[in-house]
């Protein structure tokens, strides 16, 4: 039976003209269906919502595998079909049976249809459909890679060109003269051009962490996620901590996942995002232990004379990612997870998204945040819904929210603008889900902002031409400062003024590990999931950002200005900040001691209004059907 068919193609993806041998050999994972997910969301409710009976009570990674790992058949099962079916070198953790397969065998035994497919710059061997046995679709999930098109990114304005030296050596780096005050204006040596810079100063004054000590023995921990083999530079972050007066301070590399390597070599290191999300971090949270995952990605097929490089493609390590972490005692997991990579949603395959949030969702239920970033795009860039089946050249115009900040189990994170008066960054990504409904702790919120704060023409005109589903998930949760002025971030040895809502990610993941620190020295749990505390108890701790505006489908690339052929205009495309929850910035900017007093206060059943803690949730949980 047909397991997963695609509708069509993602923009600007079509046939390679090239060819793949049948004989090529590919490795793949079949992911095994957890099972009671269906006590997943009101489970995450009762230990995450103040006021429960259970608020805090958070499970460990064998009381975590008795209610949701999949069953002992399930795996016996499918290695026996695929050893009858011709595959070889299958092993399983009893979660994911991975094997490998010719192109030839794979097509046969999954009723697939494997080619090369490209968007110019990309080449992937992806399949439209696969089939799997009627009588073991109950225990397959998905099996990867085979229809997802997505192109990872980090959520990153791209750092200045000519600040990026070209490097024969990094022995002896220079080191820029740069003023520790809140602001400091950088002028580049070489170009002559002057940077307005946000110092870490700035951050902790804008953020209010000034006067707060860190117990680096409380427990409280954080870790950032680096994807496509993305490096952070041991040699860059001293730059950083010794141009900003930081004392010195390392992050611990706890993984490598995915055929990654901690790549220090400054002549093909990535470490662009890398840095900016561990020098971000290390300016907050003033000595508390910093990990990193680095997950590369590895090609689904050995490369030869006709198949694609294989460094143009690349798996799906979010699922590898979030998979490891879960097989991971709660005494080896960090507390708090920063994402500053996605996709636009519409490119993520719907079982894959919703296999990666239910991980994300288990996470919580351990007592873990994971935070991701909005986007860097406003509504969109390419704009439009994949390809359906004929002859139709261009999919249909529509949003582009960011998965996987449109899982409702994410705290999604927008951005601002400015220091002195904040307002809502004009590239901050942010809307609502195609996938997932609105999620029970924000329905108040975002019925507010649907009946107040949004004219009823823009929308009925957004709704009505299909651009937006204003029944989803909304974006992002909260916000903090993203560019004008630029983050000061050293990279191969230089400054490279850049920023993002990658940058506001470890912000404010720095800052709810400060609150983590605090809860945790007082004999309080971790905050874990944070949004129904966010949305409930600590709504009026943030900094409501109400003037500016996210921009967006109107066929440039906000990044660098360019055209995009074939990109949806879509005319006023637009979010607005309001009063309340808005898709610019959600609900506001954190205020370190605000929330610090609201969360010490924060605890189980008791001294929470009743009108924020309902179980069940009224109107159901999130998952569309």
């Amino acid at each position: 039976m047909v397991h997963e068919c695609l509708s069509g193609l993602p923009h600007g993806w079509s046939v390679s003209d090239s060819t793949v041998y049948n004989n090529t050999l590919m490795h793949l994972s079949v992911s095994l269906k957890y099972q009671n997910l269906n006590k997943l969301e009101s489970q995450l409710a009762l230990v995450s919502t103040p006021g429960s009976p259970k608020y805090g009570q958070y499970q460990d990674l064998d009381s975590q595998n008795a209610m949701f790992a999949p069953s002992t058949d399930a795996a016996n099962k499918v290695k026996s079909w695929l050893s009858k079916s011709g595959a070889t070198n299958i092993v399983s953790d009893g979660v994911t049976v991975r094997f490998d397969s010719s192109v030839a065998k794979a097509n046969q035994m999954m009723s697939a249809a494997f080619k090369l497919y490209t968007d110019g710059q990309t080449t992937k061997l992806r399949t439209m459909s696969y089939s799997v046995p009627e009588d073991l679709a109950q225990y397959i999930d998905i099996i990867s890679p085979t229809t997802y098109f997505g192109e990872m990114k980090a959520q990153a304005v791209l750092p200045r060109e000519e600040e990026i030296p070209t490097l024969t050596t990094r022995d002896k780096p220079s080191q820029p003269q740069l003023n520790p005050a809140c602001t400091t204006t950088y002028v580049s040596k070489r170009t002559g051009r002057h940077y307005d810079l946000l110092t870490p100063q700035c951050l902790s004054e804008l953020y209010n962490t000034g006067g707060y000590k860190v117990d680096p023995k409380s427990g409280s921990s954080i870790a950032f996620a680096n994807f496509v083999n993305q490096t952070p530079s041991y040699s860059d972050l001293d730059l950083f901590e010794k141009a900003f007066n930081i004392p010195e301070q390392n992050f611990t590399v706890l993984a490598l996942l995915n055929g990654a390597v901690n790549d220090q070599n400054p002549l093909t290191e990535m470490d662009g995002e890398a840095n900016l999300d561990v020098q971000n971090i290390v300016g907050l949270v003033d000595g508390l232990p910093i990990y990193t995952y680095i997950t590369g990605g590895i090609a689904p097929a050995i490369p030869d004379l006709q198949s694609p490089n294989a460094s143009l493609d690349t798996n799906e390590p979010f699922a590898e990612y979030y998979q490891y972490l879960l097989s991971q005692p709660n005494s080896k997991l960090p507390y708090i997870f920063s994402q500053s990579y996605g996709d636009h949603e519409n490119t993520v395959p719907p079982k894959y998204a919703a296999r990666v949030c239910n991980m994300i969702g288990m996470l919580g239920l351990r007592g873990r945040t994971v935070l991701a970033s909005s986007g860097d795009q406003g509504t969109g860039v390419i704009c439009r819904a994949n390809l359906p089946p004929g002859n139709v050249i261009e999919g249909a115009p529509q949003f582009e929210p960011r998965f996987p900040t449109t899982c409702p189990y994410v705290t999604g994170v927008g951005g601002t603008q400015s220091f002195n008066n904040e307002i809502a960054w004009n590239a901050t990504g942010g809307g609502f889900s195609k996938y997932f409904k609105t999620a029970w702790y924000q329905k108040s919120a975002i019925n507010t902002y649907l009946s107040k704060h949004i004219s009823p023409a823009t929308k009925t005109y957004y709704s009505s031409n299909n651009f937006v589903d204003f029944h989803g998930r909304a974006i992002p949760d909260i916000a903090a400062h993203s560019l004008y002025p630029d983050y000061a971030t050293f990279i191969n040895g230089s400054i490279a003024p850049n920023g993002g809502t990658s940058a506001a990610t470890p912000v404010v993941a720095s800052i709810i590990a400060l609150l983590n620190d605090a809860r945790l020295r007082a004999g309080l749990p971790a905050m874990g999931f944070l949004n129904p505390w966010l949305y409930g108890a600590a709504a009026d701790t943030l900094n409501d950002i109400t003037e500016g505006s996210a921009v967006g489908c109107n066929g440039i690339d906000i990044q660098n200005g360019n055209p995009l052929p074939g990109a949806a205009i879509i005319p006023f495309a637009s979010w607005n900040a309001t009063e309340g929850w808005d898709p610019t910035t959600g609900i506001g900017t954190p205020d370190f001691w605000k929330m610090k007093s609201r969360a010490l206060e924060t605890c189980a059943w008791g001294n929470v209004p009743s009108e924020i803690w309902r179980f069940p949730p009224v109107g159901g949980w999130s998952w569309k059907n």
